[in-house]
């Protein structure tokens, strides 16, 4: 069957597998844990090397006053320079609260997605090219391009995607996601598809069509993570993308400096677009990250309808929001093969990321929404 879709709301996630060019760390604790992690952030003065001696430093200071079994669940390199140590911030401050390598500590969060299931069936005949990527000037040729979907992974088998496993990235040792990079949820599968699904005669075509579609995953089979395991995520593409790409975040939770910091510096040092939801609380973008983020290489989405009118539940305010993508009724690949709909600023990002990628960071725009509550009307953006 397939479902139509409501995304109220994306999430972050926890633990990762040793690769090159990829965060240090070991098999940490459950998510529901989460309240026993501290991020602890160094000096951006660090070094990746600088970084990883000092986690262990760290870790084994907090053996040596009791906690057993004390160790850094990552250690972020490429981008903030830091670790989540398995022990809550109380602890870690009680520890080396006043050691001069750490700038702050933070506590680790949970986010989660939110949908809401219809009861309408959509079904496709042959292969058509969905409303939103004909508003924003596709399909064209994305063959060669690369586009990191930093999500619930993508469904390796998807006869419509042109899935790169080998360079994918999981942010799980431990549960049902364990060292998985397929989708087990249907989100990161749905943007993929929006992002590149292949021109095939099938299913749907995407914005960049036969574009290369990378899964990064950082939420589970549930749609929820941790902040921590997104940073893990964000710090491996930082390290692995290219100039040019793009990368998808179409997830957000609570304002977190250093997640918003770790998107920026992943921009920079890669030169790839991150292109972020704006979220769908009906809120002030500024409220929320990784959507507040900003930076040379960072752009973040809100969501229209068919009719170029932002739905009530879209977040706004200019700053941090840049464009506005189509975000209701949206047609794309589905976990398991065929289509689905879903609605959500999660919809709205992979269309802008696209077409970002497309254009080289210079995208056209065609006309503004209506009904944006900051008084400043997103410009729609555009091949």
């Amino acid at each position: 069957m397939r479902q139509k879709l409501f995304i109220a709301a994306i999430a972050v996630s926890a633990s990762a597998v040793t690769q090159a060019n990829q965060p240090s760390f070991t098999t940490s604790p459950a998510v529901a844990d989460v309240h026993n992690r501290c991020i602890v952030r160094f000096h951006d003065s660090f070094s990746g090397a600088d970084a990883v001696g000092t986690a262990k430093r760290l870790a084994a200071r907090a053996r040596a006053a009791g906690h057993a079994n004390a160790a850094a669940q990552y250690v972020y390199r490429h981008t903030i320079k830091g670790a989540t140590l398995n022990l809550s911030c109380t602890a870690a401050s009680a520890v080396f609260g006043g050691d001069s390598s750490i700038l702050r500590m933070t506590p680790d969060s949970v986010v989660r997605v939110s949908a809401q299931p219809d009861s309408d069936d959509i079904g496709t005949a042959g292969q058509v090219t969905p409303w939103g990527i004909a508003r924003v000037g596709g399909s064209v040729d994305g063959s060669g391009r690369d586009a990191w979907i930093i999500d619930t992974g993508i469904d390796l088998d998807h006869a419509d995607l042109n899935v790169d496993g080998s360079r994918g990235f999981t942010a799980f040792t431990r549960g049902p996601s364990k060292d998985k990079i397929d989708d087990d949820h249907g989100h990161g599968t749905h943007v993929a598809g929006t992002v590149g699904a292949i021109d095939n005669g099938i299913d749907v075509v995407g914005v960049a069509a036969n574009a290369t579609v990378i899964p990064v995953k950082v939420l589970d089979k549930r749609g929820s993570g941790t902040t921590s395991g997104v940073i893990a995520g964000i710090d491996y593409v930082g390290a692995n993308a290219a100039p040019g790409d793009c990368a998808n975040m179409s997830l957000g939770g609570g304002v977190s400096q250093d997640l918003d910091d770790a998107v920026v510096a992943a921009s920079e040092n890669s030169g790839a677009y991150f292109v972020l939801a704006a979220g769908n609380d009906g809120d002030d973008a500024n409220n929320h990250s990784p959507a507040r983020a900003n930076g040379t290489y960072v752009r973040t989405i809100s969501a229209h309808d068919d009719a170029d009118t932002m739905p009530s539940w879209s977040n706004w305010g200019n700053p941090p929001v840049d464009y506005a993508a189509p975000g209701v009724d949206v047609l794309s690949t589905a976990m398991g093969g065929g289509t689905t709909t879903y609605s959500g600023t999660s919809m709205a990002s992979p269309h802008a990321c696209a077409v970002m990628m497309m254009t080289n960071g210079n995208p056209n725009t065609d006309g503004t929404v209506s009904g944006d509550p900051d008084g400043d009307p997103d410009s729609i953006i555009h091949l």
